[in-house]
């Protein structure tokens, strides 16, 4: 009737008043009046209340275009109104912003009142058609709306531009810039839904052809929920990579950090087996870490030739990641894993690099990865794999920062301990107590004497072992010298390294049943050869072995050995002179002179652009034996000079000036500061020192580009030869070794010509008859012209002819010429 029309209008005209007024329907006293009023009345002014808000609401069609129906399918009702109700918001708030503008208040920038305008006028007759028809569902209890549309063409352009608005409202509204909030997600969903539906619907009949099926919004709502999944898949990988990282971080070794991989690969991404391998300096790929759940037959692969036709090995030559998603895919390539894998399996292989340092492999084996692409399981195990690198090259640099390190303390104990000792036979047995088990598990040495290789020294840490060994020895030809070994190296001088030694191959070479059970039991599984080169040559060569242990020499450990290796060849040499030499004298001073020559090296004529000079004078018959030393050593890019002053004298001064020697040696090859020499120097000798013993030197280097650097650690300062003129150099003196020698370093250059005379207070405390002490620059003057080599002997003739035939003390002096 007209009575119940007029008054549908008037509540209608209510509910569109408390929509307008910027309230939700469920939030407005009015509206929620209205709302219970119209479901009341629902069923029997349904069809005048459509009219009503038709009146109301919807658009006059008086542009002359011809309508089309589009039929969208059911969307749940309060889905339409809740969504309908954040556009009016959006809508209401843009009219107040654009009424403000009109009006003289703050102006609008014109991409944001574009904006308004598309969000405001265009896709109003699809938007407002919408909202009648869910207002009036929603009106009868429907909780379901059919969506029928009634719409020009021109309709679709409006569309895109009214969905391209709204996503640009959205993005206002996350930037704070509105009060009202974005839209919800599935409100999104809804209205692309639609609006893209409506598009392609007009789009079909304008272009005269059968419009296509409208996709039910179920689905587009199913298609979303299918991308969220996978963006938080992502995300959960994304974390997850990030928590892996974070435990890398606090991993330091190579142990700890495949351990935290293979724990995360296997617990968290659900690998079956997990393998890392390390590229070594040889070119082999050495597994470091394997785990996982599956036990496989691989342990055939635990190293691979970097030549070989193996995906590690590919993978490492290509620099390309190598996937198998199938078993089949495997075994068709490689047909050599046929039978390998018993199930159905995937394979990642993926490279450990950083920058072009290629460092390695890792690679996951997993039951299958139908559910995750490709591509994406790819990008995150290649992810995984360069953390894993970037761990993995800290803790190699720190371990070989580490191996370093305690190399040096190493060499610098082995310069100690083959210097303690001018006995031959303590020297031996110090060689084989250092060697084993540092070192080793087996050390012999072998000697040439009368042109016969002849074992000196045999070692082992058990010495039932040693015993046994022994009792060996002579039975059977040894398997070296038929295989190469000790006669090779010694003939060669050069070392010779077994890293993995065949048990077949040493079974081969026995003599017979006895000697192959004796080869069984020794179970060696690597060796080590170098040669003993002194300064007369090579006289002998050292082996070592691994058996027990099961450990491995490697190419990076011959240098070291031999290194060692040099050392005791020193010290046995100078053992041997002293008991040669020593065995022939019959006075103190004899046997003085003969300790002296067995340690102190003959000074060379020459050392890169340093012509050098060398002498050492032993006292009278009648004083004790003196400590003075010297020694040169050629550096990388100069020369290292030593002259030092051991307090005391007799034997235990000779001792002394040995291990100073020795510290020197070791120190003077490794370390680049002169004053860091001196302080280690220092720390090393003060163990082997009586309470009131301890030693003066000056440590001097002269480089080939003429530079020198001077270090005095309570020892007269060297003096300077330029042009003529003969001065000291301005040192600042510390205290002695073994006192605390920490000195400060002086530094210049020197030209073509200039001198350098380094010696001991033997000189300057030289008396002649009358006791008055020595001129010094009248007894060095010879060293202002001529050759080098004669103006030291000029120079200490001047000396006996001042002080008489015989010195109160030993003379140590070394000179050096920048003759580049």
């Amino acid at each position: 009737s007209r009575s119940s029309a007029d008054t549908m209008t008037g509540r209608g005209l209510a509910l569109v008043a408390a929509l307008a007024s910027g309230w939700g329907v469920e939030e407005s006293r009015v509206g929620k009046v209205v709302w219970a009023e119209l479901a009341e009345e629902q069923s029997e002014l349904a069809p005048v209340a459509a009219t009503g808000l038709d009146l109301l609401l919807g658009p006059h069609a008086g542009d002359g275009e011809p309508r089309h129906v589009v039929r969208l399918g059911t969307v749940r009702t309060d889905l339409l109104v809740a969504a309908k109700a954040h556009i009016d918001n959006v809508v209401r708030e843009l009219q107040l912003m654009k009424a403000d503008d009109a009006a003289g208040g703050s102006a609008l920038p014109a991409p944001m009142a574009e904006l308004v305008d598309t969000v405001t006028s265009e896709f109003a007759e699809a938007r407002d058609a919408i909202k009648r028809q869910a207002l009036a569902a929603a009106a009868r209890g429907d909780e379901e709306t059919e969506l029928v549309l009634t719409l020009s063409v021109s309709a679709a352009a409006a569309g895109e531009r009214y969905l391209a608005a709204l996503d640009a409202v959205d993005r206002v509204a996350r930037s704070e810039k509105l009060l009202t909030l974005a839209a919800p997600i599935t409100h999104r969903v809804f209205r692309r839904w639609y609006v893209e539906s409506v598009i392609e619907q007009l789009r079909a009949i304008d272009r005269g052809v059968e419009p296509p099926p409208v996709p039910a919004f179920m689905h587009a709502l199913e298609r979303e929920t299918e991308r969220l999944s996978t963006f938080e898949s992502t995300w959960d990988r994304l974390q997850l990579l990030q928590r892996y990282t974070g435990e890398l971080t606090g991993a330091a070794t190579v142990s700890e950090i495949t351990g935290v991989t293979i724990r995360l690969a296997c617990d968290e991404l659900g690998a079956q087996t997990v393998r890392i391998y390390l590229l070594g300096d040889d070119n082999i790929l050495r597994s470091v870490a394997n785990g996982g759940d599956v036990a496989l037959p691989i342990a055939r692969y635990d190293e691979l030739r970097l030549d070989a036709d193996l995906p590690g090995s590919l993978v490492v030559r290509t620099g390309v990641a190598m996937f198998f998603r199938t078993r089949e895919q495997l075994t068709t390539r490689f047909p050599q894993f046929t039978g390998v894998y018993p199930d159905e399996t995937s394979l990642h292989v993926t490279p450990l690099r950083v920058g072009v340092h290629m460092i390695g492999v890792i690679s996951m084996t997993f039951a299958a990865i139908s559910e995750v692409d490709e591509d994406t399981q790819r990008a995150f195990v290649g992810a995984m794999a360069d953390a894993l690198a970037q761990a993995l090259e800290r803790a190699l640099a720190m371990e070989r920062a580490d191996e370093a390190r305690r190399r040096l303390a190493f060499l610098a104990e082995a310069s100690v301990v083959f210097a303690s000792s001018l006995d031959f036979g303590a020297t031996l047995d110090a060689v084989g107590r250092l060697l084993v088990p540092a070192l080793a598990d087996w050390a012999i040495v072998q000697l040439m004497r009368d042109d016969q290789l002849e074992i000196a020294a045999l070692h082992h840490s058990d010495s039932g072992q040693v015993a046994w060994a022994k009792s060996m020895a002579g039975r059977f030809p040894m398997a070296g010298q038929r295989a190469g070994g000790a006669p090779t190296v010694i003939a060669t001088g050069k070392p010779q390294l077994f890293a993995d030694l065949d048990p077949e191959l040493l079974e081969s070479l026995a003599a017979d049943e006895e000697h192959r059970d004796v080869i069984r039991a020794l179970g060696m599984s690597s060796a080590l050869v170098v040669p003993l080169t002194g300064r007369s040559g090579t006289f002998g060569a050292v082996t070592l072995l691994y058996a027990d242990s099961g450990r491995r020499y490697a190419p990076e450990d011959i240098s070291f050995v031999e290194d060692v290796a040099r050392r005791a060849a020193l010290a046995l040499e100078t053992a041997e002179t002293f008991r040669e030499q020593s065995g022939q004298l019959a006075d103190v001073r004899r046997v003085a002179h003969a300790t002296q020559r067995a340690i102190l090296a003959p000074v060379p004529p020459r050392l890169g652009s340093v012509s050098l000079a060398g002498r050492y004078v032993s006292a009278t018959a009648e004083a004790l034996i003196g400590g003075d030393l010297y020694e040169v050593v050629p550096r990388h890019g100069g020369v290292r000079l030593l002259v030092g002053d051991v307090r005391g004298k007799g034997l235990a001064a000779i001792r002394i000036a040995t291990i100073v020697l020795g510290e020197f040696r070791a120190a003077a090859a490794d370390i680049a500061d002169l004053s860091e020499v001196a302080r280690q120097m220092d720390r090393r000798l003060r163990p082997y020192l009586g309470e009131e013993d301890f030693a003066t030197a000056v440590v001097a280097d002269v480089a080939d580009d003429g530079s020198y650097t001077v270090v005095s650690c309570g020892h007269p300062a060297p003096l300077l030869i330029v042009g003529g003129a003969i001065g000291e150099l301005s040192v600042t003196h510390s205290l002695p070794l073994g006192l605390g020698a920490a000195p400060e370093v002086a530094s210049g250059w020197l030209n073509p010509g200039d001198r350098l005379l380094l010696y001991t207070d033997g000189v300057v405390e030289a008396r002649d008859p009358q006791r008055r002490f020595v001129d010094l620059p009248w007894v060095v003057s010879p060293l202002a012209k001529g050759e080098l080599q004669y103006a030291l002997d000029d120079v200490l003739e001047r000396l006996h002819d001042f002080a008489g035939a015989q010195l109160g003390d030993d003379v140590a002096l070394v000179a050096a010429e920048f003759s580049p």
